[in-house]
């Protein structure tokens, strides 16, 4: 096996063919194959190089006394929620759903944590029945909610305040979370408010202020601004007479994924965040969830067609939008790599999915050598918002997951059929008053 050649990724080479995890992603596809015939691409995830992520994040913030939790909504397979709760990571939740997924992962009451900005009676009941390290208010009637829910348990719930501090981040609008445009968050003045009369929720520890201006971020610069901001706002509660005791940054630390090259300076990071805190009584909480998984996943999917036309080469692939929304969402470039090469010239292709949209596109001019159908390309970077971001579109399976361990293959999650899909029809008669 030859070292790995491409930067920021556990990628090799093993018999000339793309490798992860010291498995060939060919042998890979081959493999689901007897499994799921019709396979023609699939997400593949190396687990030790999730795990190794997972050690470094929760290493750099007890280093400072901080908690490190995973934000789920980058990836909620269990066979990766499994390993970084037995690290002793925390897991940061943002629906139901996902607050299940975490107690099924074996992540305890005190490592979970629940975000969000439309919560639900449903999730302020089952915080007030199983139990929760904080919640993240979004809204000050929010509160009132989670009164409710926890009073109806005799239990304590509790709570910060997500603040929106009106910074603008350098990222995509779309994940543009602290400027004022966004529709996160409550003014630093409804907070100090809130704050200071926490005495209206009696089954509520309203004590924390919570923070997140952005995601894919690779300067920490625009965190650390807020986190200034985060600390002022805390000084003026405690003159106030309400002093607070947690502070939550969210996550938001971002990969390279045009270069590989870059990285966010996650131990500097923290570091610095740790001298700003020293001496002022608070708990610091990091969710970061691309950083930990994004590099470690690829999608693999077979050359369906390779159509020249008026001079250019599109190449469509098996895999589409409703697999990998990114590029389409976002206008990402995910770097595409072919995994066994021909021979040949490379050139520039237009590589694109079979989905019915003209924006099912995953990269204008990225240069590949010759392709013919059957071929494999490799999509980087595809383990976060991947397949958690994927969908039936098109009437199309989402496609089985697949990961690797020392050396082993196993298939986590099941792609879905036509005939899965065709199955979920019911005509249940709802009852009218």
């Amino acid at each position: 096996m030859s070292p790995a050649p491409f930067a920021g990724h556990p990628l090799t080479r093993v018999d000339g063919a793309l490798a992860l995890g010291g498995v060939p992603l060919d042998r890979a596809l081959a493999g689901l194959r007897t499994l799921e015939p019709a396979a023609r691409a699939a997400y593949v995830y190396d687990l030790d190089a999730i795990v190794a992520r997972g050690v470094r994040l929760r290493d750099a913030f007890t280093a400072i006394g901080a908690d490190a939790a995973y934000a789920v909504k980058a990836n909620a397979l269990h066979a990766l929620l499994e390993p970084l709760a037995a690290l002793g990571l925390g897991g940061e939740a943002g629906s139901l759903g996902e607050l299940e997924a975490v107690r099924a992962a074996g992540f305890p009451a005190e490592r979970r944590w629940l975000n969000g900005n439309g919560r639900t009676p449903e999730e302020a009941d089952w915080v007030a029945r199983l139990g929760a390290r904080a919640v993240n208010a979004d809204h000050v009637a929010e509160l009132d909610l989670l009164e409710r829910a926890a009073a109806a348990k005799d239990t304590r719930i509790r709570v910060a305040l997500r603040v929106n501090p009106g910074i603008e981040a350098p990222v995509h609008r779309y994940v543009a979370t602290g400027d004022d445009e966004a529709k996160f968050g409550i003014s630093p003045a409804e907070a100090l408010e809130a704050w200071a009369g926490r005495a209206r929720w009696p089954h509520l520890s309203v004590d924390g202020v919570h923070l997140h201006i952005g995601s894919q971020l690779m300067d920490p610069a625009p965190l650390l601004a807020a986190f200034d901001a985060g600390l002022e706002l805390a000084e003026e509660s405690a003159k106030r007479g309400a002093p607070l005791g947690s502070f939550n940054l969210g996550g938001g630390f971002g990969i390279d994924y045009e270069g590989g090259e870059r990285e966010f300076p996650l131990e500097s990071y923290a570091r610095t965040l740790g001298e700003r805190a020293r001496g002022r009584g608070l708990e610091l909480v990091v969710e970061p969830g691309r950083w930990v998984v994004a590099s470690a996943g690829v999608l693999v999917a077979e050359v369906l067609w390779v159509k020249p036309r008026g001079g250019r080469r599109f190449v469509v692939l098996a895999a589409g939008m409703n697999d990998l929304i990114r590029p389409a969402l976002y206008q990402a470039r995910h770097r595409i790599l072919p995994v066994t090469p021909r021979g040949g010239a490379w050139t520039a292709a237009c590589v694109v999915g079979p989905v019915c949209e003209s924006a099912d596109v995953f990269a204008e001019d990225v240069p590949l050598p010759p392709l013919e159908p059957g071929d494999l390309v490799a999509i980087l970077d595809a383990g976060a918002y991947g397949a958690a971001m994927s969908s039936n579109y098109n009437g199309r399976g989402r496609l089985a997951e697949l990961v690797v361990s020392g050396g082993l293959l196993v298939r986590a999650r099941a792609g879905e059929t036509p005939r899965d899909l065709a199955g979920r029809r019911t005509r249940d008669e709802i009852p009218m008053s």
